[in-house]
């Protein structure tokens, strides 16, 4: 049972009353010793496997990876789907203290050897269909699962006759306390570059992180968390299934197209308390949803975050779902996640404009940071000096959950670190007086048109407010005359001409000249590029703006004032 929020921070801090470093598998044993019986995975279909049982299969997938020569530290690949069998790999590779890497489904067959040759991974476990070589990557052993398939020159076998063959031995015991500040996950960045970077971090930072979220939103033993996320990025990770395992609760797995009538059906079927989505993933529900009665009584909370959020969204979920407690937040895989949220009591209007205030980290924060686990400043970065209060810069931070670094790319470190330990996020934005943020977007999204700067961030939150839009998204582009200029992705509830011609007025109400975007691109819900998360990516959007701009987009465009 949910229950008052007083009673439910006494009960966290009941079983943390002061903050031990562990690994992962240390903490997961912990809640499997107090509750065996509870559910720690259920599949859609209901399958449901206890902390009890994803012990036992850990432990036994551990004997099998230990037996073909898995040791501490070692880089093991995982490339798996929505099934259980992640889950059990994931807890078998803390049980060995070696380095998981988890791996894109969707990767192209140039950035998985990239992925794979970069993190100098051992062995790799995918459940994918793949064509790989020696020559590119230096595996020991490819083990395939649930349908996967590989066309290699490298040792492969299939996951149950590895298992069948490899016998039992015991495995060592190593003390939680060595391992808890040695690197657990190098999670690579979703791949808006050509050359994504692996982000290390360690057992302590991620369990430090996932355990301020859990204070911050108020868990409840047993929390069950419906996460249609995938598992290697760090939102449904740290905020799904790490999580989770600190109040002895469940992830509902999702493996399948989201669908909002199928999504619905599945967490009334699994008794969901709490949903982690993504914008489009909220809109689909809000969708489906219009009109039409929800029966989702074990529901009372919604974290929507990972991209920008148009702001018809937030009531929507309120009304679609009937619940109260909706949050949002700021972070990224270099800090562990979430690193801000919102109150689950702010109103709509702190969700439209602001992403959330430092989370409180009880017993695992620092008393040097106020007590929570992160600091930040906002700095000029052409001088390095903070900003005055109230204004934009570059964000930089520090702290116990801020990874030391990209592995094996020490020019990158050079350049994202100061000498004195900051992190340059690249992400620009403001502090309010009540310490809440306002994110201004990425520091290279910022262009200027005839020496103006223009936030495309803030061009988006204005948009969005227009009855019309349903999403809106904004890049800039060289120009020859202006240096830059604005290129709008827009998505309208109803595309039509006089609707079209409408958001062109809102804008002219509502920007400055030199705001308003030169080029206005309608798009439909299967137009958007995503990465695997629901986040746009926006260097797709801007090679199309560019073409279009060459007179080589598509024709049924409008478009705005140069």
């Amino acid at each position: 049972m949910k229950g008052p929020l007083e009673a439910r921070l006494a009960e966290l801090d009941r079983l943390y009353p002061v903050w031990t470093p562990r690994t992962i598998w240390g903490f997961f044993e912990a809640s499997a010793d107090r509750a065996p019986e509870r559910p720690l995975v259920v599949l859609d279909g209901q399958e449901t496997y206890t902390y009890g049982q994803a012990r036992e299969i850990s432990l036994r997938f551990a004997e099998t990876l230990y037996a073909y020569g898995v040791r501490p530290g070692d880089h093991v690949a995982l490339q798996l789907g929505g099934s259980a069998d992640q889950i059990f790999l994931a807890l078998a590779l803390a049980r060995l203290r070696a380095v998981k890497v988890p791996v894109n489904g969707a990767l192209g067959s140039c950035e998985l050897n990239y992925v794979l040759g970069q993190s100098r991974s051992r062995f790799l476990l995918t459940d994918r269909r793949l064509e790989l070589s020696g020559e590119h990557c230096r595996l020991d052993h490819i083990f395939t699962l649930n349908g996967g398939s590989c066309v290699t020159d490298l040792p492969v076998s299939p996951w149950p006759s590895a298992q069948a063959g490899s016998g039992t031995q015991p495995l060592p015991v190593w003390p939680d306390e060595a391992f808890a500040d040695q690197v657990s996950d190098i999670i690579y960045t979703s791949g808006s570059t050509s050359a994504p970077k692996g982000v290390m971090l360690t057992h302590d930072m991620l369990m430090r992180s996932a355990f301020a979220s859990c204070r911050s939103r108020g868990f409840e033993l047993g929390r069950r968390i419906f996460v249609p996320l995938p598992m290697f990025h760090v939102y449904g990770y740290v905020e799904g299934l790490l999580a989770a395992i600190l109040v002895g609760g469940a992830v509902l797995l999702w493996n399948r197209k989201f669908s909002g009538e199928q999504a619905v059906r599945f967490m009334r079927e699994a008794c969901a308390n709490d949903i982690l989505c993504v914008p489009a993933q909220a809109m689909a529900l809000i969708q489906y949803l219009d009109g039409a009665p929800c029966d989702l009584p074990d529901l009372h909370a919604v974290y929507c975050s990972a991209a920008v959020c148009p702001a018809w969204v937030w009531p929507g979920i309120r009304s679609a779902l009937g619940v109260s407690d909706v949050i949002t937040g700021y972070g990224m895989t270099e800090v562990c996640g979430a690193s801000m949220q919102t109150a689950p009591t702010d109103t709509d209007h702190i969700l439209e404009t602001r992403v959330g205030r430092l989370l409180p980290g009880g017993c695992a924060g620092v008393p040097e940071y106020g007590g929570h686990q992160i600091q930040y400043r906002v700095v000029d970065p052409a001088t390095g000096a903070d900003c005055p209060a109230g204004s934009s810069g570059e964000l930089w931070c520090r702290g116990p959950v801020v990874t030391k670094g990209y592995f094996d790319r020490p020019e990158i470190n050079r350049r994202s670190f100061t000498p004195d330990g900051w992190f340059r996020t690249g992400d620009c934005g403001r502090f309010d007086r009540d310490g809440y943020l306002l994110l201004d977007g990425r520091m290279d999204d910022i262009y200027k048109i005839n020496g103006e700067n223009v936030s495309p961030k803030y061009l988006e939150d204005i948009l969005s407010t227009c009855p019309l839009v349903r999403n809106v998204e904004i890049v800039g582009i060289p120009d020859e005359k202006h240096g830059a200029v604005g290129a709008a992705f827009v998505q309208l509830r109803e595309d039509t001409a006089e609707h079209r011609e409408a958001v062109l007025r809102f804008c002219q109400d509502h920007l400055a000249k030199f705001q308003i975007p030169k080029y206005f691109i309608y798009m439909k819900d299967s137009d958007w590029p995503r990465t695997s998360t629901g986040k746009v990516q926006k260097f797709r959007l801007r090679e199309i703006a560019a073409a279009y701009s060459r007179g080589q987009g598509p024709s049924a465009q409008s478009e705005g004032i140069a």
